[in-house]
């Protein structure tokens, strides 16, 4: 059982709560009493207060008093501070956590940067795969399989980094739909 917050149960006792919300707390305090009891001290607490003649004379005077004097201290303290007092130490390092990033962001471009075919070194050695005009080509040791769309409209080409890819078309004569899926392995 999820009770009402503490805040909308004191509301609720003071009769200040919204109709919706009222209702809503209502239909709970119809199955739980914890929060009846709850609510029956929040209306207690409320005549309790309301039997207090008047509140206690505050001495305004002399807290404003108070505050003056905490204002002229304060005032004091800055005026001890030399004004040509040099704060470039947190400039400085602001700026050479900028220019880190920069070299991070940099660095992090040229190693992902996209070459030209796979990596030396990986399985797929020498091999390139490409979108053409006319569709889709393989490439390796001289050799090359071309999947050709040739007229069809509607193309649709997905590329994955993961060495595939998707070539999605409408024939232009027939209206059937082919889909090519080439995977680099």
């Amino acid at each position: 059982m999820r009770h009402p917050h503490e805040e909308d149960l004191a509301l609720y006792a003071s009769g200040d709560l919204g109709y919706f919300h009222r209702r809503g707390v209502e239909s709970h305090l119809g199955a739980c009493p914890r929060c009846r009891q709850e609510v029956e001290e929040f209306r207690r607490l409320r005549r309790d207060l309301s039997s207090l003649e008047e509140i206690p004379e505050v001495p305004w005077a002399r807290l404003a008093a108070e505050m003056k004097a905490n204002i002229h201290v304060g005032l004091e303290a800055g005026a001890c501070v030399p004004d040509d007092v040099s704060v470039w130490l947190p400039a400085g390092r602001t700026w050479f956590a900028y220019a880190g990033l920069l070299a991070l962001l940099w660095l992090a471009f040229w190693i992902e940067r996209p070459g030209p075919g796979s990596p030396p070194g990986s399985d797929n050695d020498g091999v390139v795969l490409a979108a053409t005009g006319n569709g889709i080509e393989l490439k390796q040791a001289g050799s090359s399989l071309s999947l050709m769309h040739g007229r069809a409209r509607d193309v649709t080409l997905t590329v994955s980094t993961q060495g595939a890819m998707r070539a999605r078309y409408v024939d232009s004569d027939t209206g059937q739909v082919t889909i090519n899926n080439v995977y680099v392995q």
